[in-house]
């Protein structure tokens, strides 16, 4: 991990030490820098730029703001298209409501974690993290005991900030795929996750709706599984998450897979599945051991949402 990784990753872990990234950055740069932090890291980057958006996604149960629930019986899993699929998520994310907390609320998250490919390994862990709209502060569960850490840096208006830079993306699909491709040539290329500009291009997109599940105003979450559908290469498969919940898996190969409800269409899952080929190799020691004999679309790295809601306190759920 580079610098900048390290301090991005301390500013959405903790949002501790003054290092917050500039708005621009976050815009400009998220992406890029969210998509080469670990699984972990990812689901608080989406705690740490929560803003004025909130959604929780539990077995069933969509929860906005701090008050009412619709539940939602899961449909048999019917796959036609990945056109098809990104379509009526895009249809599900413009229609859903855009409830606004209070700067002094905290998003609260709980996820599942397992793989070879993590610090637990094919243990399964669950983690419990809030984090305060404002940006002061967040907290976490830390052996069954509330922990919290604060920003030493000025945080008015800080969630405000952020939203008004997600809400000025394009939500054109044609200007945001023109942005998304964009932001992909002005990488260089052994920065890219993906071997194609196609590959790199689907890794960004999905990448800004796992990364800020309350921070992407509906209309621009609307437009980014458009231009997923637009990409070519993209792919759909049944799948079970983390949770054991049915999940449609979108990917453009490389082993990397986003995984959706197949019944609201949200983002509830990211993991990563040996393809054969995307082993971590080191110079030195060549391909990890535990790699060695896995089979061809074994999991070995998971991170499922397993809820995702606004309450009025740390700890609260």
């Amino acid at each position: 991990m580079d610098v900048e990784e390290r301090r991005l990753s301390q500013a959405m872990h903790r949002a501790a030490g003054g290092i917050e990234p500039e708005v621009s950055a976050l815009v400009d740069g998220g992406v890029r820098r969210g998509r080469r932090m670990r699984l972990r890291h990812r689901a608080r980057n989406g705690a740490a730029v929560a803003a004025v958006t909130a959604a929780a996604v539990t077995a069933g149960v969509l929860t906005l703001g701090s008050g009412g629930t619709t539940t939602t019986q899961a449909p048999t899993v019917r796959l036609a298209s990945a056109s098809e699929v990104l379509g009526k998520a895009a249809q599900a994310a413009e229609t859903r409501p855009q409830p606004i907390p209070r700067m002094n609320q905290w998003l609260y998250e709980k996820t599942l974690e397992y793989g070879i490919g993590t610090e637990a390994g094919t243990r399964h862990v669950t983690r419990e993290d809030w984090a305060r709209f404002d940006g002061a502060k967040t907290a976490e569960l830390q052996n069954g005991k509330l922990v919290y850490f604060s920003s030493r840096v000025p945080v008015s208006r800080y969630g405000q900030k952020k939203y008004r830079a997600l809400a000025s993306l394009p939500t054109d699909p044609t200007a945001l795929r023109r942005k998304i491709y964009k932001d992909v040539d002005r990488e260089n290329r052994s920065d890219w996750r993906y071997p194609t500009r196609d590959g790199e291009a689907f890794g960004n997109a999905a990448q800004w709706i796992w990364s800020t599940p309350v921070g992407i105003p509906p209309k621009t979450q609307a437009a980014l599984y458009r231009v997923i559908a637009t990409i070519p290469g993209v792919t759909v498969e049944k799948v079970k998450d983390g949770a054991g919940r049915p999940a449609i898996a979108v990917t453009h190969g490389y082993g990397e897979q986003f995984l959706l409800d197949p019944a609201t269409y949200q983002m509830v899952g990211q993991r990563t599945v040996n393809n054969g080929h995307n082993a971590p190799i080191s110079k030195t020691n060549g391909v990890d051991p535990k790699w060695k004999g896995l089979p061809v679309g074994a999991v070995t790295k998971s991170l499922t949402r397993v809820t995702v809601k606004v309450v009025d306190r740390a700890g609260e759920r």
